[in-house]
């Protein structure tokens, strides 16, 4: 029989497909022995990643001391693992043209800003979690966001207003309430059907639920760069911002205030970045 995360699916008018390029440096991810050159070589052969990819190479969080004007500069001053990440997350927000009754600059503007903050929280972890895992978690931690809007546009609209200013788990809750899923775990099927890690599926169905049985010190970092995001975007001071971060995920992760106070101060200036790559 089947579900409504099946139904879901069913009535997205076209499931959005992701570049060969882009799906061969997904199955890359983790691997250290991936032959990388082939990859940037069908880089180099679709002109309209390359811009966008460029594009983001040149803007002032990689700090470019020059223009950068091709894929061989951006690998000579981002190196390899950083152009990855550029191409994923340049294919994955393409991936979706026309979503309805959805701000799409203004959705993947948040989505860069948290995938951001949240490479800079892996770095704190000292190897517990991939900084490149964690970046593409919060690239695509509200993916099921917009499977939701091109599956019921109508039922959407509605979520989203009645959704404004409450936790991401009672907008789950609102999400199961309406439709008999939430966009967890829509977005985990997306990216298992996209072939992610398991590390990046598992980050982005439990995100909302951080001390789950399932969770990953992944989905929790996720969840604090999603909460410092939005209590940002809300006005709230860098001191009110760390003292309503979630407390057990914090000691989950080893982590004090002290530890995450620069990546709070730093998401104004990745608000300015993500201004410059959409």
């Amino acid at each position: 029989m089947p579900t409504a995360l099946d139904d879901l699916f069913q009535n997205i008018p076209q499931l959005p497909s992701l570049p060969k390029v882009v799906t061969d440096l997904i199955d890359s991810l983790g691997k250290d022995d991936a032959n990388i050159d082939s990859i940037v070589e069908n880089l180099r052969h679709d002109p309209t990643l390359s811009a966008r990819v460029l594009r983001m190479a040149n803007s002032s969080f990689y700090g470019a001391s020059r223009k950068v004007g091709a894929i061989d500069d951006a690998i000579a001053m981002i190196g390899l693992s950083a152009l990855r990440t550029l191409v994923i997350a340049s294919g994955v927000a393409s991936s979706f043209k026309n979503v309805p009754n959805l701000d799409l600059k203004a959705f993947w503007q948040n989505a860069l800003v948290v995938a951001g903050v949240a490479r800079r929280i892996a770095r704190r972890t000292k190897g517990r979690v991939n900084p490149e895992f964690a970046y593409t978690a919060g690239l695509m931690y509200r993916m099921g966001v917009l499977l939701i809007h091109s599956a019921f546009p109508e039922a959407a609209a509605t979520i989203a207003r009645d959704c404004k200013d409450i936790t991401v788990g009672e907008r789950n809750a609102i999400e199961r309430t309406v439709l008999h899923v939430c966009h967890a775990e829509a977005g985990e099927r997306l990216a298992t059907n996209w072939r992610f890690p398991d590390e990046i599926v598992t980050a982005m169905r439990w995100y909302a639920d951080p001390m789950a049985e399932g969770a990953s010190d992944t989905a929790r970092i996720v969840t604090l760069a999603a909460q410092i995001t939005l209590d940002n975007a809300h006005g709230d001071s860098d001191d009110a911002i760390g003292s309503g971060l979630p407390a057990k995920a914090m000691e989950a992760l080893g982590l004090s205030l002290d530890d995450v106070a620069d990546d709070i101060a730093a998401v104004n200036d990745l608000k300015l970045d993500a201004a410059t790559f959409m």
